[in-house]
């Protein structure tokens, strides 16, 4: 009986071990493959890539309803737009299979289908980061 008991014990004991390390685990940071002295903390990109955003956006996808000098209204659905704003730090960009280049905001007209990286200001309002220009599928 008391064989049992300490094999019950160490499967417990075990069993909780286990379980600590994956909850632990789970709650750490990734490692972001740094190197001594180079630039990083989370949100760190690819030097090579000079469009990729500094940090990680919340993305909406839809329609483009209307743009003027500072204003973008994007058609999310049937139901539903947002009204974002459009700084000189926003990049707008064409993506297509190959590869993603800058575009001018003139390039952009109502109907073509957009993804807008955002970021929520101080007054809940919300700023365009990067407007990407999807190009059709053929």
């Amino acid at each position: 009986m008391f064989k049992n008991l300490c094999k019950a014990g160490i499967r417990v004991t075990a069993l909780t071990v286990l379980c600590f390390g994956l909850c632990w685990g789970q709650g750490r940071a990734p490692a972001t493959g740094r190197t001594k002295g180079s630039p990083g903390g989370r949100g760190a990109t690819n030097p090579t890539d000079p469009n990729a955003p500094k940090g990680v956006y919340p993305t909406s996808r839809g329609i483009l309803k209307s743009i003027s000098g500072s204003l973008l209204f994007v058609e999310l659905d049937d139901e539903h737009e947002m009204k974002f704003r459009i700084t000189r730090k926003t990049k707008f960009l064409s993506q297509n299979k190959q590869d993603t280049q800058e575009i001018k905001a003139s390039s952009l007209h109502p109907g073509q289908t957009v993804s807008v990286d955002m970021q929520s200001t101080l007054d809940g309002s919300f700023e365009a980061v990067r407007i990407i220009l999807e190009s059709p599928n053929p």
